[in-house]
């Protein structure tokens, strides 16, 4: 079963298929049954799931601990339940220092699943929305190195990213320059070339997804994003 970018779902991780409907029938969200973990880990990119359950002990396959950081990697916000029968300090320390962000018990209690899973829902999308900056038309994923505008999407280095989600959530408000050498570089010494290098390169992504959105310079105080409502008519 292939999960649909439009569809709400989990995905589990389990080598027993009760769990799967035990977990389903719980939080009353549809579930994605898999057994494998290699199968999740080649089909990544096929799946967009509001929450992942992940039994540590897979049978014959591998430990379910070990995928954690790739899934954690792939899917920043998205909540990751650990599912064990024999919990142990170490195994949980282990699980919640590999990305996960709960654990469940087996046998597992319907109640105690659904709202472990809701809880850990509302803190995903409370990171979630820190991450995601909307200026003008344009919106700045910074977990995803993202910057979405009318005209597409165009990917950006960590720098330019933060550069630009540094200006942003300035509301229009100049950001001085040593300010924003601090903020995209913290205590490395970059010299001015350096940052008017990574502007040059923000300001061309920025014409490459939008007509409205643009750094200004204020020369000897700094810089401010700007947005002027235009038609795409006019811009092209």
């Amino acid at each position: 079963m292939k999960g649909h970018p439009e569809d709400t779902y989990t995905i589990t991780l389990d080598d027993d298929s009760m769990v799967h409907q035990i977990i389903e029938k719980a939080t009353k969200i549809k579930t994605v049954g898999m057994v494998d973990p290699k199968e999740l880990i080649d089909n990544l990119d096929s799946y967009n799931p509001v929450g992942i359950f992940v039994d540590i002990n897979l049978g014959s396959h591998d430990n379910g601990l070990e995928i954690i950081p790739t899934l954690r990697s792939h899917w920043p916000f998205c909540p990751i339940l650990v599912v064990t029968g024999t919990p142990t300090e170490q195994t949980i320390s282990r699980a919640l220092n590999s990305g996960a962000d709960d654990f469940v018990r087996k046998p597992l209690i319907p109640d105690e699943v659904n709202a472990r899973l809701k809880l850990r829902m509302a803190d995903a999308a409370q990171k979630a929305a820190k991450e995601v900056v909307e200026f003008g038309d344009i919106v700045i994923d910074s977990a995803h190195r993202t910057v979405d505008g009318p005209y597409g999407k165009r990917f950006a280095s960590p720098i330019e990213i933060n550069l630009l989600a540094t200006l942003a959530n300035t509301e229009g408000a100049i950001v001085e320059k040593d300010a924003l050498k601090m903020r995209c570089w913290g205590q490395i010494k970059v010299t001015d070339n350096a940052l008017h290098r990574k502007l040059h390169a923000v300001r061309q992504l920025l014409k490459d997804i939008s007509p409205n959105v643009a750094i200004e310079t204020k020369y000897g105080v700094g810089f401010a994003l700007k947005y002027t409502e235009q038609t795409l008519e006019a811009a092209s």
